[in-house]
Parts: structure tokens; sequence; C-alpha cells
């Protein structure tokens, strides 16, 4: 049970966190897009909306879940789509705290 524990609290760090940064009105689906595009971020500027998808934090869930969460990011501003670009590819914001 102390493993259940310590998760509990690394939870409930996670939840302060969410909350400074505003991210508490985020659906859990459009979380994970923000957190798995931040991390492809880490290596590249821009990265195509299939690479988002195909992250382990978004296993599970379904295409027509994806792309609807993938709007709702965008247009709370989190991730900008770049136009003029054939595939679907974004850039991080400087919302992103």
């Amino acid at each position: 049970m102390k493993s259940i524990a310590q998760l509990a609290h690394l939870k409930e760090i996670l939840f302060g966190m969410e909350r400074d940064l505003g991210l508490d009105d985020l659906g859990r689906i459009e979380k994970n897009i923000l957190y798995a595009a931040a991390i492809l971020a880490e290596t590249a500027d821009k990265f195509e909306s299939e690479q988002i998808r195909q992250h382990t934090l978004l296993a599970g869930v379904s295409r027509s879940s994806y792309f609807r969460a993938l709007k709702e990011v965008v247009d709370a501003g989190y991730l900008h789509h770049l136009p003029g670009t054939q595939r679907s590819i974004y850039t991080l914001s400087e919302k992103r705290g």
C-alpha cells in the first residue's frame, strides 16, 4: 500500500501543477495531447499530428476522440498548426508556461 500512497502524492502534486499552469480546464485526453507534444518539443520545434497520436500517453484513445481533443488544444491556444504545410504540423505555443 505504500506504493499506492506514493503514487497518490505524485497525483496530488500533478493536480496542483496543472492548476497553477491553468491546465485544469482541459480534459484528460487534451492534457495528454499537450504532454505528448511537450515531450516531442524537447527534441524538435515542429512535429506531426501523427507523432502526437502515437505517443504512449495516448494509447487506447480512438482516432475520432484524438482529433476532437486536438482541436480543443489548438483552440485553447496551447498548440499552433503551421499554415501552408502539406501535413498536420504543429508547434507548442508560448502559452505553455
